[in-house]
């Protein structure tokens, strides 16, 4: 029999066949089961005023320190002459100077070779370029270096101070002082400048003074788990963001600042219920107490702290141990050092100026201060030293 299809012909059986086993497939007399798409869920909608505006990364960052134009970080050499930010302080303080460190402007990257301009910020390409995105390690002013540090490590690049153990120890070395209460003209105001991104490495950044004969704790794991700069603090705004305190601190404590996280009564207090800032606090005032016995008892220049207006420590003229307005000037500054109290005042700052030093690494900053008492003869005996793991 033919199977060739003509139109004198007609189709061939089996196509015929085929044809019908089709058409009973899609009238659903077969077994195979045509799958209904799922409705399409419509999203209510945003009741007003309730409805958040979206916000550009932009807008966030003009919110923070980095953005700010008028900010002493980024105007102190404004009146200079020339106006130009140094060599020593461009890579934090500018645009040009980091972009420089990096090696964006075809420079060697890892140093900064020219003075920047005045009048930059930090700005979006300052962090976001190849370069920096590249970048996953820090090296401290002691010559130790963190690694592993990923999108932070931007962060910590100019959030980790200029000074070390070993910078105070060379200047001490420099100046010839064998004797650590001998004042020597030599010696001269020395802090760390700003550490608070050194403060949760700890004894692996050597940022602090630390003492020869005593061991300090190293980077701060939270639940064994190291939490970056940007795990807490916002990218952009960099405010911290207390809701991933809350994810594991469930307490009815409201703020950061409430925090603790065992019931050692560090200070010697009794108090043990305050967050673990306050423990931190009272010793650090205990030194401040200590800092100015010695400067008036063994010095024999009192001394007086001004906590706005650098180097924060100055004469006090007429030893009432209180700040007076004519005291706080540049042309009044400390001067009267010795290497005991170099070092004091070093840690003091070191914890003074990191307002979160409670939470980066509060055995650290309590490790510090209550060995820097301890050196001044300040009485520690009711207080408790963190151990070190």
């Amino acid at each position: 029999m033919s199977t060739k299809w003509t139109p004198e012909t007609g189709m061939p059986w089996i196509a015929v066949l085929l044809l019908l086993g089709l058409a009973a497939l899609l009238s659903g007399c077969g077994t195979v089961e045509v799958p209904t798409p799922p409705a399409i869920a419509e999203c209510p909608e945003c009741p007003e005023p309730d409805c958040p505006e979206p916000v550009l990364h932009e807008d966030l960052w003009a919110l923070s320190g980095h953005a700010d134009s008028g900010a002493e970080a980024f105007v102190h050499w404004d009146e200079d002459d020339p106006p130009e930010v140094p060599v020593a302080c461009a890579k934090c303080h500018s645009r040009p100077g980091f972009l420089d460190f990096l090696g964006v402007d075809g420079t060697e990257a890892g140093t900064v070779e020219s003075a920047a301009q005045v009048g930059t910020t930090v700005t979006c390409f300052v962090c976001h370029n190849e370069a920096s995105t590249d970048m996953d390690s820090v090296a401290f002013a002691s010559g130790t270096k963190a690694r592993g540090l990923g999108p932070d490590a931007r962060c910590v690049e100019c959030h980790q101070g200029r000074a070390a153990t070993v910078t105070v120890d060379d200047a001490i070395a420099e100046a010839g002082v064998t004797d650590d209460d001998a004042t020597s003209e030599e010696l001269g105001f020395m802090y760390a400048h700003y550490a608070s991104g050194a403060m949760p490495f700890g004894a692996e950044g050597e940022v602090a003074y630390q003492y020869s004969a005593r061991t300090y704790s190293g980077r701060f794991d939270r639940g064994g788990e190291f939490f970056g700069c940007s795990r807490c603090h916002d990218k952009h705004t960099l405010e911290l963001q207390f809701e991933t305190c809350q994810a594991c601190h469930t307490s009815a404590r409201t703020e950061a600042r409430e925090i603790r996280v065992d019931t050692t009564d560090y200070d010697g207090d009794g108090d043990i219920e305050e967050g673990i800032v306050g423990e931190i606090e009272t010793i650090q005032e205990a030194l401040y107490v200590s800092i100015q016995a010695y400067a008036n008892d063994v010095v024999g220049t009192p001394i007086v702290r001004d906590p706005g207006a650098y180097p924060y420590f100055f004469v006090d003229s007429d030893g009432d141990g209180e700040l007076d307005p004519d005291e706080g000037v540049r042309d009044n500054q400390y001067s009267t050092w010795t290497p005991r109290l170099l070092r004091a005042v070093y840690n003091y700052l070191f914890v003074s100026l990191d307002p979160g030093a409670f939470a980066h690494n509060k055995d650290y900053a309590v490790q510090v201060l209550y060995d820097s008492l301890a050196d001044m003869g300040g009485d520690v005996s009711g207080m408790t030293r963190p151990a070190t793991e």
